[in-house]
């Protein structure tokens, strides 16, 4: 079973807080979603692919394995796609109000197939991190959208936390068995920006493979921060399971407003110090819910695989 529950999730939660700022970037400089995509994906499995050949050389001949991967590509881009999509639809603060709902889809998905127990240390953590995020997000509720969004937008945007959870739970219980994580990282990421290519090509047609100078050197630093998340999302989702993993998305919200306020210049008040808190006892609650998960069934012992 590995260690670090607490720093890992600490250190995805502030990445998929960074991210979308250095997204956006991007896409200020002329990189489009559908490229960012596709090359971020390659590159991350190559990067990836290179880790694993000089640290620990692995086969990467295994049917299983990429059928994982492909898999774990599918679930992933669907919801990434489909918040591309909601975002340009909906008002910022039900967006980030219905992607704080991703928890609550995993632990129910979870408890439906058996994956977990019904544990209220757990149903804390969730309560006092959606509290943490719905502080900073309600207040901007009463900003007005225009044109009001339909009903079957605001439907359709609940798929993003669904299919989500859902590509959690799949990626911690179908794990290939004798597989470690970078091997893993490599097949998904190389199926992600694969998928993803077709869509490029018919929308960008020969231009798909022009971008600035800013742009590919800005791809290509948020591609190595992404090798470093994919890692330690692995790790998590092999080591910890999916409703633990995704709590990192409460922190998320919290640095995303400091990033926002860092880099954007937006407001930022009493709030902050606030949501911080409920998410850190959100945190410690999940911890200690995950060691009485550990004592009650222990590990099995897996030989280490990296």
């Amino acid at each position: 079973m590995g260690r670090g529950l607490v720093s890992n999730m600490l250190g995805l939660g502030l990445f998929w807080g960074v991210s979308p700022v250095i997204t956006r970037g991007l896409t200020i400089v002329g990189v489009t979603p559908v490229q960012i995509i596709v090359f971020s994906g390659l590159i991350v499995g190559f990067c990836l692919w290179v880790l694993q050949r000089l640290l620990n050389p692995g086969d990467f001949a295994n049917k299983r394995l990429w059928l994982y991967g492909l898999g774990c590509a599918v679930f992933l881009n669907l919801p990434f796609g489909l918040s591309l999509y909601v975002i340009t639809e909906i008002p910022l603060a039900t967006y980030s109000i219905i992607g704080s709902t991703t928890p609550f889809f995993g632990y129910a998905i979870a408890l439906i197939i058996g994956l977990e127990r019904a544990n209220w240390r757990r149903i804390l953590a969730l309560f006092f991190g959606l509290l943490g995020s719905g502080l900073l997000i309600l207040p901007l509720s009463h900003v007005e959208f225009t044109p009001e969004p339909p009903f079957y937008i605001l439907l359709l945007s609940f798929g993003m936390p669904l299919f989500y959870a859902i590509y959690h739970v799949f990626a911690s219980q179908m794990w290939p068995a004798g597989v470690g994580t970078r091997q893993v990282g490599v097949v998904e990421s190389v199926c992600s920006g694969l998928m993803a290519l077709p869509l490029l090509l018919v929308m960008m047609g020969s231009s798909s493979f022009v971008m600035t100078t800013i742009g590919l050197i800005g791809l290509i630093a948020i591609s190595g921060l992404w090798v470093i998340e994919r890692l330690t999302f692995f790790n998590l989702i092999r080591n910890f399971g999916p409703v633990s993993t995704v709590q990192a998305i409460y922190i998320s919200t919290v640095s995303g407003v400091v990033f926002g306020h860092y880099f954007f210049e937006e407001p930022i008040d009493w709030r902050i110090a606030v949501s911080a808190g409920l998410v850190i006892v959100a945190l410690w609650l999940n911890s200690r819910a995950q060691a009485v998960i550990q004592k009650i069934v222990p590990p099995e012992t897996e030989p280490a695989i990296n």
